[in-house]
């Protein structure tokens, strides 16, 4: 059973079209695809929801409307309401990502609501009595009122991070192993000596620096392949270019000579 099947997004007196069209995009962003509207502003442009909602609308066609938030979460074992007001009342918020797993692990077996008030001033406290537990978004002081469109998506990809569905991809090819991390150290020290990038002096101290930058990451048998195919190239073109070089090549007669 998937746990976003059973949550709700509700949304109280919602006033606009874009933001209604840009929350269904969200959802389904996110595998939430329920939607409840409480008293929608009558005046509501369901062309610009439909517009803003490109993809989802089919979560805009099969949206539930009701008239009140107790008919909307009544059916609900948890319910969270959000709100970004403080007061004795709203003292004990959490935020998404904290309420997350508790509304994950209830949706697997019962109906689980997240409530969200109007655009222009949130939830009353009579619309919060029928939460149980109440959320909120961090956000800096300096503005700490947020989009609802934007409200919503960020409650619904918490809930996705938490419902385990997201499997970061792997890492294709294995690690390379030391020894050929080292045929791959011995290859660039070698190129480095003969691109001329530093002498025989300086070449034990720059090799430390290599390391030191390839050992901060993974890295792979493709990678260290595609390293070591640098080296030789770089090696072959240095020595190609000295072959062309006449003082080079006046050079390598005497030793020849010798």
């Amino acid at each position: 059973m998937d746990p976003l099947a059973n949550i709700r997004m509700v949304l109280v007196r919602p006033i606009y079209g874009g933001n209604l069209g840009s929350i269904c995009r969200a959802m389904k962003n996110m595998g939430v695809t329920r939607l409840v509207l409480v008293n929608p502003n009558p005046e509501m442009d369901f062309g610009e929801a439909q517009k803003y909602a490109l993809h989802a609308n089919d979560i805009l066609e099969t949206r539930s409307q009701v008239t009140s938030v107790e008919e909307a979460v009544g059916d609900c074992a948890v319910v969270a309401a959000t709100t970004g007001l403080k007061g004795l009342y709203r003292s004990h918020t959490k935020t998404p990502r904290e309420l997350a797993p508790r509304l994950i692990e209830s949706a697997q077996q019962h109906q689980v609501a997240v409530v969200f008030g109007p655009e222009n001033h949130g939830l009353s406290n009579e619309e919060m009595q029928f939460a149980t537990h109440l959320l909120t978004i961090p956000s800096t002081p300096a503005y700490s009122s947020l989009n609802l469109a934007q409200a919503v998506m960020l409650c619904c990809y918490e809930l996705y991070l938490a419902s385990e569905q997201y499997a970061p991809p792997q890492e294709f090819h294995p690690e390379a192993p030391v020894v050929m991390r080292e045929r791959f150290f011995d290859l660039w020290r070698q190129m480095l000596l003969d691109i001329k990038f530093c002498d025989q002096v300086k070449i034990d101290h720059m090799m430390m620096g290599f390391r030191r930058i390839f050992g901060r990451g993974y890295l792979s048998e493709a990678d260290v392949n595609i390293l070591m195919g640098l080296a030789r190239q770089a090696a072959w073109a240095a020595g190609k270019s000295a072959a062309k070089d006449p003082a080079a090549d006046a050079k390598r007669a005497d030793e020849l000579a010798k």
